[in-house]
């Protein structure tokens, strides 16, 4: 039996931030695998400026680039510009022409553990996502609430299943599936587009997902293998001021010194801080802020 080819993709455009959030995920994927990267696989990041990574023209992984101009980014956002919907059209473009495993991943992503395993059982037919962020319907967190309310409420979404409410949401940070599933994407996005224009919230196209992945299989959490620091733009800040700082340094010493950049401690920090800010810091809306390595001091933590 011939082996499945993979396909790893990204969505990377408009702010620079992103872009380096998108070259510090491609550094952990080296960190990992070295020289010896998954064989029959491909990288593609769809975006705006496929020349801003030439700096990293000694990058080893098989990158491949799809350009959207800004026709095309204003039409996967749809007639009501809804961000996350380019995500879905962006992998319904990708799985016309090919077949095989499909990881999708946001650039706020670090990998911690390879992912072979997660690629056999994509390609056994396997669901992923994220992680999981809890039943719509028990009311303990606020977004989820609000959501089980119009859920609930909504003659449209209910006729279509009054139970919606009943599932789980999964964070659709990244997405694991094969293309024998590719046609889930396009109930995926039309259950974006019936709900969105009713209830015009960022969790619906993660919820879509969450819906139609489950309706097809057991979802299973990709988390284990790839941490997602959705929550941590500051995190940005930080990898402007690294890839600024090593700007002509060989890709392979980057791969070692980004290892000793930790998202999951400035989210520590970062919860720490919101956690103990005084009462005055509470109401002049302190904010946290990263503080930025001393950089020759990292280079002597190696």
């Amino acid at each position: 039996m011939e082996k499945q080819k993979n396909y790893i993709v990204t969505q990377c455009y408009g702010n620079e931030g992103v872009f380096y959030e998108c070259a510090f995920a491609l550094l952990s994927m080296s960190r990992l695998y070295g020289d010896g990267f998954l064989s029959n696989t491909e990288v593609w990041i769809y975006t705006d400026k496929p020349e801003w990574f030439s700096r990293f023209a000694d990058c080893p992984l098989p990158l491949h680039f799809r350009k959207m101009d800004e026709a095309t980014i204003t039409q996967w956002k749809g007639s009501n510009s809804f961000v996350h919907r380019l995500k879905i059209e962006l992998l319904r473009d990708l799985v016309k022409d090919k077949q095989g495993n499909i990881l999708y991943m946001d650039t706020d992503v670090v990998w911690t553990h390879t992912i072979d395993d997660m690629l056999v059982r994509i390609g056994s037919g396997a669901l992923y996502m994220h992680v999981q962020e809890g039943l719509i319907n028990d009311g303990s967190n606020p977004v989820l609430k609000k959501l089980s309310a119009f859920l609930k409420t909504s003659t449209e979404i209910k006729a279509i299943d009054p139970k919606m409410a009943a599932h789980y949401m999964w964070n659709a940070g990244v997405l694991g599936f094969n293309t024998t599933h590719g046609h889930v994407l396009e109930k995926v996005l039309a259950l974006t587009d019936k709900i969105y224009p009713l209830y015009p919230k960022h969790v619906v196209e993660q919820f879509a997902f969450s819906y139609c992945f489950a309706n097809k299989a057991h979802i299973k959490a990709a988390a284990p293998c790839i941490l997602h620091y959705w929550n941590l733009k500051e995190m940005r800040q930080v990898l402007a001021a690294f890839f600024t700082h090593f700007k002509y340094t060989k890709w392979t010493e980057l791969t070692t010194l980004a290892s000793l950049l930790q998202p999951h401690l400035y989210m520590q920090e970062k919860a720490a801080f919101y956690q103990n800010r005084s009462i005055a810091g509470k109401l002049g809306k302190e904010k946290w802020q990263p503080i930025i390595p001393d950089w020759q001091d990292l280079l002597h933590q190696l």
